[in-house]
């Protein structure tokens, strides 16, 4: 196996300034994540390695601030990876001393335990949507799917007092940007809850007296205050329709947990199915999902591998159908890559549907944290080469459990986390190992794919024809771009006779070469890869660093300076062909065979 501590020589290193590319891989992404040549294999293992010496053989010592505090929460993580089924098994599992002592449930888990995935039951509420309705059908307003939320428009167009519910669509409650109110389930309404703890007699601050509020009457939360009585759709709906909002639709992000429960009634009233059996029929029965439920297991197998923190009757076996599509669904790790897997290899829906899919809606107040539909869009920046990565994300956290689902496009990978504890620093115990993975996994495989792209496209490549002196040579790290940061490049490039690096197409230096479209067969298959040739400066992002220099001085000058490449992409063409575009043949393993400038209309084979 290769050393962990040498994959990083492979890629310059900047320091943590984040670099302006097209948005997306820099390389093809990697094939092997899980032999014992792979640098991502070498990453795993250290991180498992410090997790078994905290965790395992030393849980009352000391730990580094990364992982400190874990020991007191279940977990199960893992990898996976489109490319590489064996990356699953790459898994680390830990039984806190509550669960590895309960009376209920496993007493240890692995990768077919379940557990409440809490919010993270988002993805799959979109998912199904995604599988089940048009285009058409996710843009209606509200008012035109259930006649309830006509009855509320009607009664007012105050839109400070009453939500503009015929301009709210199924896209908009997903993509979290309806401004709906995100307190309609009475649950969560303060009144709700000192009613409650009262009736029980348990303490609690009474709201009138505490905090100057006026009193009235419970039943003014609508027909779901009953904990005694099932609130069904309706209900919900009539609970929440004449609340004021929070904001004007299309305004502003925010967290709803209101947006998902009327996005499952939404999507069961277009369909005329319950969520239930969408679930089943939609996700789990073609994913194989076996560990995957959308009410608590009820067999006592099921029972016998489940993750229980806690009374079960107030935790693990809560059944509310109504809140189910925003947070009611369990699952297993295993369960959890296989989803993951299936999203990013499109298997239920078409591969332009999910591209689609898989982009920013809106962005929140911060530089690196964006939205989608219901994407949570971390930018992680690699601190040693400036690589801007974009996380997919799905976060679940509620009473005792925790999920996160991390989805990679640019390398076809991703990883989970599923948590229970009944402590109160489990939410931040999750985070901290999420933290860890990421930190150690995103540059591991950065590294394995700058590694394989080395391997299968660094040459000469020539013409076979002996008339024509035409020859192209692709290198690594050898680019003569201002501070250009690690890739391939081109240090040579004759055709016919001509130098075409020494021309004012290339500004007269080695050009990077960014990715552009990668190669759309299935492993094991022939196909074609595409590159863009650029011989753009590459400066530092000048947001992502909060560098100011002198030719990044502000906004504007700043678009310029550290975003060109994807302005000037593609400009230069000649008889309808790119000049800048590049095609590789590769082989069933991913090896480049030959190689086609388009613009120059010739096949140089590789030597």
């Amino acid at each position: 196996m290769q050393s962990p501590s040498k994959y990083i020589a492979l890629l310059m290193t900047y320091g943590a300034v984040g670099f302006a590319d097209y948005l997306g891989p820099t390389y093809p992404p990697p094939i092997d994540l899980s032999s014992q040549q792979s640098l991502v294999t070498a990453a795993w293992e250290n991180l498992t390695a410090t997790l078994d010496s905290y965790l395992k053989y030393n849980p009352s010592g000391s730990a580094t601030a990364v992982i400190s505090g874990i020991q007191n929460t279940t977990f199960s993580t893992n990898l996976f990876s489109i490319h590489d089924p064996n990356a699953a098994k790459l898994q680390y599992h830990w039984t806190s001393p509550e669960i590895a002592s309960s009376k209920n449930g496993t007493n240890k888990v692995n990768g077919d335990s379940i557990y409440r995935m809490a919010s993270a039951t988002k993805l799959y509420t979109t998912y199904a949507g995604m599988v089940t309705l048009s285009e058409d059908e996710w843009n209606l307003p509200l008012t035109q799917i259930n006649p309830l939320f006509a009855e509320a428009v009607a009664k007012s167009e105050d839109p400070i007092w009453h939500v503009g519910w015929d301009k709210v669509t199924p896209w908009a409650l997903a993509s979290q940007i309806s401004g709906i109110p995100r307190q309609g389930w009475p649950a969560l309404d303060t009144l709700y809850n000192f009613t409650i703890y009262d009736y029980l007699g348990l303490p609690t601050e009474d709201p009138v007296t505490a905090w100057g509020l006026p009193p009235t009457d419970i039943t003014t939360l609508g027909p779901c205050w009953n904990p005694k009585e099932p609130c069904n759709g309706p209900d919900l709906i009539r609970s929440v329709r004449d609340q004021p909002p929070a904001f004007l639709p299309w305004q502003t992000p925010m967290y709803a947990n209101d947006n998902f429960m009327m996005l499952g009634l939404m999507i069961s009233n277009i369909t005329g199915q319950s969520m239930s059996d969408i679930y089943q029929k939609v996700i789990f029965d073609p994913l194989n999902l076996t560990s995957s439920f959308s009410s608590p297991p009820t067999s006592s197998a099921d029972l016998a591998r489940s993750v229980i923190a806690g009374p079960p009757e107030s935790g693990f076996l809560v059944d509310v159908p109504v809140t189910t599509p925003s947070g009611g669904l369990l699952t297993s790790s295993n369960d959890l890559a296989k989803f993951g897997i299936a999203i990013l290899n499109s298997t239920l829906l078409p591969s332009n549907t999910t591209r689609k899919w898989m982009k920013p809606h809106s962005h929140t107040a911060s530089l690196t944290y964006s939205l989608g539909a219901p994407w949570e869009i971390i930018r992680y920046l690699n601190p040693s080469t400036g690589k801007v990565t974009d996380l997919y994300t799905k976060l679940g956290d509620s009473g005792y459990y925790g999920a996160n689902i991390v989805l990679i496009p640019d390398y076809n990978a991703g990883f989970s986390i599923l948590a229970a504890s009944t402590g109160a620093q489990r939410d931040a115990a999750t985070n901290l190992i999420l933290d860890s993975i990421t930190s150690t996994i995103l540059p591991a495989l950065e590294a394995q794919a700058a590694l394989e792209a080395t391997r299968n496209y660094v040459g000469t490549y020539e013409s076979t024809d002996s008339t024509l002196n035409s020859s192209i040579t692709v290198a690594f790290n050898q680019s003569s771009v201002i501070t250009s940061k690690s890739g391939l490049s081109i240090t040579r490039w004759i055709s016919n006779g001509t130098d075409v690096l020494a021309s004012d197409l290339f500004l007269g230096g080695r050009p990077r070469l960014l990715l552009s479209i990668p190669k759309q067969t299935g492993d094991g298959k022939k196909g074609q890869v595409a590159f863009q040739v650029t011989p753009q400066p590459q400066l530092w992002s000048y947001f992502a660093s909060g560098a100011k220099r002198l030719d990044t001085v502000g906004p504007f000058t700043g678009q310029y300076n550290t975003n060109y490449d994807w302005l000037v992409a593609d400009a230069a063409h000649y008889a309808g062909l790119g000049m800048n575009l590049l095609v590789f043949d590769v082989d069933q393993v991913g090896n480049a065979t030959s190689l086609r400038p388009a613009a120059q209309r010739v096949t140089l084979q590789k030597k």
